[in-house]
């Protein structure tokens, strides 16, 4: 529903709107539902008047710029009529009901860009009343930040089970850092945290000043399934270093992120920033093994940088060896997504997998 990386895999190709404001031209948004895959929330069925739907149209598709921008058109088009994503949002006062459509649409000879069209309902008198557009809005963005942080506001505004719902498939992530001076900056400092982390497709769990109760958090970093992602804000979680200490232990292919702006503001965007750099949030390809490489024979060992992560396997490019050799114990087990990631790439499962000690990026040496 928020996540990034799967609204650019479903992308769909653009469909070119109406050329006229003739109301027969608009028929496929008449009386159209949107309906969300959140259980108890009902659907948001548009009027079929065509005067209406006329002004509908006309509140959504003219760009910001200084002249009409036909992408612009042409994608917001689409994701009213097929939509990739539909959020159900906190209902403002004096409506019935909000929702945002989604979609990453494909224009040709331009970058894909990410649609969202919001339409807010009217209160109807009764159940049987027409339905009446209070107001709509659109924005379309082909830069992936700008994206992200588009649906990092979708994602705050949206109703909490629509939150809840969406965070259910999403892998584990804890941050550690925080204290009563940031709420006293921003009430909603977690919520935005929670946002940004949603949208690069982690369920985040908050420890504010986590040195005082390291013990539970070590016992909560051991639960099943051990996080993917540690994100330690610095400024704001001294001491907490054993805990990190742990997590390396019980996720050798996780990832800890140290971030460093002491502004909330500022450290959220550098969270962002660093979420990117790791491959969340990206289309990823490479799925299958490169045809121009050799499938490793018995005995050979190859060494590896991780450059991205998803769920079916690290991202992986082929690097010297660092020269290092603190490569430790087989750690294929405690590794899996790395020991993925080396299949994805080379065809072939690695026999034994070491990790090197010393060098700052996950650094692996595969053995097959």
């Amino acid at each position: 529903m928020f996540e990034l990386s799967a609204l650019r895999a479903a992308h769909v190709t653009a469909i070119q709107p109406p050329s006229s404001l003739d109301g027969s031209l608009l028929t496929d948004l008449a009386g159209r539902e949107f309906r969300f895959a959140v259980p108890g929330v009902p659907g948001v069925r548009l009027p079929r008047d065509p005067q209406s739907l006329e002004n509908l149209w006309k509140s959504v598709s003219c760009s910001p710029a200084v002249l009409p921008d036909p992408g612009w058109a042409a994608a917001v088009w689409t994701t009213l009529v097929a939509p990739a994503s539909r959020v159900p949002l906190m209902v403002p006062v004096g409506c019935g009901q909000e929702l945002a459509a989604l979609a990453v649409v494909e224009m040709t000879g331009e970058a894909p860009a990410l649609a969202s069209v919001k339409i807010a309902m009217a209160r109807r008198p009764s159940r049987y009343a027409q339905p009446l557009i209070h107001r709509a809005s659109a924005d379309v963005t082909a830069d992936p930040y700008v994206m992200a942080e588009l649906l990092d506001g979708l994602f705050v505004a949206a109703l909490p089970q629509a939150r809840a719902a969406a965070l259910r498939g999403a892998s584990r992530a804890m941050w550690l850092g925080g204290d009563g001076s940031v709420t006293t900056v921003d009430a909603a400092w977690r919520s935005r945290v929670e946002a940004t982390c949603a949208v690069m497709g982690l369920r985040v769990e908050i420890i504010e000043e986590p040195a005082r109760r390291v013990r539970s958090v070590e016992t909560a970093l051991g639960s099943a399934p051990v996080p993917r992602h540690l994100l330690v804000w610095q400024p704001k979680c001294r001491g907490a270093e054993r805990l990190v200490a742990s997590f390396r232990k019980l996720s050798l292919d996780g990832e800890v992120t140290v971030i460093s702006e002491a502004a909330f503001p500022d450290a959220l965007i550098e969270t962002r920033h660093a979420l990117f750099e790791l491959g969340l949030g990206n289309l990823q390809t490479g799925t299958a093994p490169d045809d121009e490489r050799i499938l490793p024979p018995p005995g050979e060992e190859r060494f590896y940088v991780k450059v991205g992560g998803s769920k079916t396997g690290d991202v992986l490019i082929p690097v010297p060896d660092c020269g290092h050799w603190q490569w430790g114990s087989d750690v294929r087990r405690k590794a899996p997504r790395a020991a993925m990631g080396v299949l994805r790439l080379e065809g072939a499962r690695p026999q034994a997998l070491y990790l090197c000690a010393r060098c700052s990026k996950h650094r692996w040496r595969a053995r097959f």
